[in-house]
């Protein structure tokens, strides 16, 4: 079996980076200039935490709280936006990026897909390695990837619903062990449950 129903873009980062105001070399004094003397620079900010009912996008659909409690970690960035179109009568597929601000990973990526293809294409279309998943959307699937990418393994879930694919991928920090990944899989299962129902709730 294959795994190219869809095109899935780039992976939606949330860009989160730190910068330094000292460019002066070590030992030495900053010039006098009159951008010296009329300007200071400004103090640093607190890190703004993002609720994830005010990210937008798909992140209104996760419950943060179970998020937390599956990782055991504290995700304390999120950001949600619109994709592509998928057609001219169909809705634009959205995204979610959370993190916890520590670092680029862990992170935890999602997609909402509309579709025209079927649950019977879906299936056809999954991947050599994926594992059923039971009580979720019409046909489910997990698969751990442990490729090299800069990463550590990431636990990739998906499941097709209603004309609708959800894409959700958990990638960890470089050395994580896979098999602390496998065991993470009933709790994504029990986070991806909450978004399905979430996603009905507001489709109506």
């Amino acid at each position: 079996m294959k795994r190219a129903l869809i095109a899935i873009p780039a992976a939606f980062l949330l860009a989160l980076a730190a910068c330094s105001d000292d460019r002066t070399p070590s030992g030495e004094e900053p010039a006098d200039s009159a951008a010296n003397e009329s300007s200071e620079a400004p103090a640093p900010t607190e890190p703004v935490e993002l609720d994830l009912a005010d990210a937008g996008g798909a992140c209104p659909l996760i419950d943060g709280e179970l998020l937390n409690s599956i990782t055991g970690l504290h995700f304390r960035f999120a950001s949600g936006g619109p994709g592509e179109e998928a057609g001219d009568d169909a809705p634009a597929q959205t995204s979610c990026a959370v993190q916890t601000g520590e670092a680029a990973y862990p992170d935890l990526t999602y997609y909402v897909i509309p579709v025209e293809a079927t649950v019977d294409v879906y299936k056809e279309e999954l991947a050599d390695g994926t594992e059923e998943i039971d009580g979720l959307g019409e046909a489910a699937y997990w698969i751990v990837h442990t490729e090299d990418t800069g990463a550590g393994p990431a636990l990739e879930m998906g499941w097709y619903d209603a004309g609708t694919i959800f894409e959700m991928r958990y990638t960890t920090p470089v050395g994580t062990d896979p098999a602390v990944v496998n065991d993470l899989v009933a709790g994504f299962t029990e986070l991806a449950q909450g978004i399905a129902a979430a996603h009905a709730e507001a489709a109506g």
